[in-house]
């Protein structure tokens, strides 16, 4: 068997000549706590503050961290110092809830070709109402001090507003690999000829490989929901993280060619109807699965002699587990032999996990993203500020006495059903009454029915219970011009009410939502936020 090796990713190639000027100067406190494994004792130390929303967290080729925001920023961080600099906001990145710029990769021959390449969402003009969401992948030359224009290499991918992946990642074999998600188009994922909920190969300067399994197609595995976590083990093994619906989060060990089945398997093949879908049918079945899920996020393997307690290991953030999640692979790399938990609850939500050269590891908090406003009740409590990074290094010293130690993890959180379909309470409903009667009632009438040929009903139609999206951009921006309705045409204007706060226009959704025979969940303000950002 080959000697270990690291991915280019946590092994730099070279080292890049010419530092950035720093900015952003955060010293580097005295360790928040130290971490007791079997006989290794791990400080915690924060590196870096002050990111919003992050994404994506890289160890690169000039021995500094990397890291993207949704937004469309990208740092670059000296461990050392904390020192952080963005080096590029890239225009074009539409920023909205989940999607914006996801992630990033280094060119494997960066000493000679200085590229960093990038995944992001942006938007074309909408159809009608319906949003037009795509993503792409372009690369930037690496000046040593700024990144440059980017340049595409992948166009048009399928997007939407949510389940968009996703983790980059060149391999050993020096190609490119993408993650995307089903885009809410599930069945496309079984679809070799769709894009959407894949895992893509590509070269460097975005063709397709000869030897990819499905010839002139950049598909290299199918059958993903939202994969945003990838690593390569020993011999070139492909492992992902992918998040489940309600249940069946999944680590799955990726083979050329091969169906993971979302959305007729999720998880393991064990229930009826998965068994009867996969008869005839071959799919691969995950490695570990967690119902409830835990919201497996940002990948990495582990095999540096600095911590023996996790040579041959994937470290696993999690989002709503809130931990790091620590699994033993058997000697081949094709089966999950032990799992630990630590940290849980310690640092609160863990997007992404990168080891450097020296064997220290690197978390990114996620603290700050949409996730727990618009779900609070599946967190008792967040760490409060911005995002930082992290650092678990080794120490041979004791830890000070005001320093606490923490230990691993014997028992799972107890996680809570992510109930999309929030219920409105009775507050809510009595609040988006008296709002419906002061600035609908007029129009749309006491009872939701509208004047025919005229006003459009509130009642049982899918502008009002289906896409939340959709119906808050409505009442944000207003509404002009011919629309079909149930079948019937109105052109009649709808005045804009981005002037009402976010609770208001909440309450009053939620209200219309719940009422006149509709039976669709709740609207809360920071989903009405969100769609805010987004209004022209």
């Amino acid at each position: 068997m080959p000697p270990p090796r690291l991915h280019p990713r946590l092994v730099p190639l070279c080292l890049l000549l010419g530092a950035a000027a720093p900015a952003f100067a955060t010293p580097p406190p005295a360790p928040l706590s130290h971490l007791q494994l079997t006989a290794t004792t791990l400080a915690v130390d924060q590196v870096a503050t002050g990111f919003d929303s992050p994404i994506d967290l890289a160890w690169g080729p000039d021995n500094h961290l990397w890291c993207t925001q949704l937004d469309g920023s990208v740092w670059r961080i000296d461990p050392a110092s904390g020192e952080r600099q963005e080096v590029l906001r890239l225009a074009g990145v539409f920023h909205r809830k989940s999607h914006g710029l996801q992630s990033l990769a280094f060119h494997p021959q960066f000493a000679t070709a200085p590229y960093v390449y990038l995944h992001y969402v942006y938007q074309l003009p909408a159809r009608g109402l319906d949003e037009v969401v795509r993503s792409r992948v372009v690369r930037c030359r690496w000046d040593g001090s700024r990144l440059g224009d980017p340049e595409t290499l992948v166009n048009d991918l399928p997007g939407r507003a949510y389940h968009n992946g996703s983790r980059l990642l060149f391999g050993p074999d020096e190609k490119l690999y993408l993650t995307t998600g089903d885009a809410g188009h599930t069945q496309a994922s079984l679809d070799p000829a769709a894009l959407s909920g894949k895992v893509l190969r590509f070269n460097p300067d975005g063709t397709i490989p000869a030897d990819n399994p499905f010839p002139g197609s950049p598909v290299w595995t199918l059958g993903h929901r939202n994969s945003q976590g990838l690593a390569f083990g020993r011999d070139g093994r492909l492992y992902a993280t992918e998040h489940g619906p309600n249940n069946d989060d999944e680590v799955n060990l990726l083979v050329a060619g091969h169906n993971y089945g979302w959305p007729v398997i999720e998880g393991f093949i064990d229930q009826p109807a998965e068994i009867e879908a996969a008869r005839g049918r071959s799919f691969t079945e995950p490695l570990r699965a967690w119902t409830p899920t835990i919201a497996a996020a940002g990948l990495a393997y582990y095999d540096h002699p600095a911590i023996p307690e996790l040579r041959h290991t994937l470290l696993v953030a999690n989002l709503k587990g809130r931990a790091l999640r620590v699994l033993a692979l058997d000697a081949a790399g094709e089966a999950i032999t032990g799992e630990h938990i630590y940290l849980q609850q310690r640092l609160g939500r863990l997007r992404d996990v990168c080891v450097s050269p020296a064997g220290d590891i690197y978390l990114l908090t996620s603290n700050t993203d949409w996730h727990p406003r618009f779900q609070p009740w599946m967190y008792d409590a967040l760490p409060a500020g911005p995002d930082r990074i992290l650092r678990l290094h080794p120490t041979p010293s004791a830890p000070p006495p005001q320093t606490p130690v923490w230990s691993e993890d014997l028992e799972p959180l107890k996680l809570l059903s992510e109930n999309w379909a929030l219920p409105a309470t009775t507050e809510a409903l009595k609040a988006g009454q008296d709002l419906y009667t002061l600035h609908c009632l007029s129009c749309h009438g006491p009872t939701g029915q509208g004047a025919p040929g005229l006003i459009p009903p509130l009642a049982q139609i899918a502008w009002v219970t289906g896409d939340k999206n959709r119906l808050i951009q409505v009442v944000l921006a207003g509404l002009n011009g011919r629309i079909e309705v149930n079948g019937a045409f109105y052109e009649q204007e709808m005045p804009a009410f981005r002037h009402l706060p976010d609770a208001d226009l909440a309450a009053v959704l939620t209200y219309i939502r719940a009422s006149f025979g509709n039976q669709a969940g709740a609207v809360v303000p920071a989903e009405v936020a969100e769609e805010r950002k987004g209004l022209r």
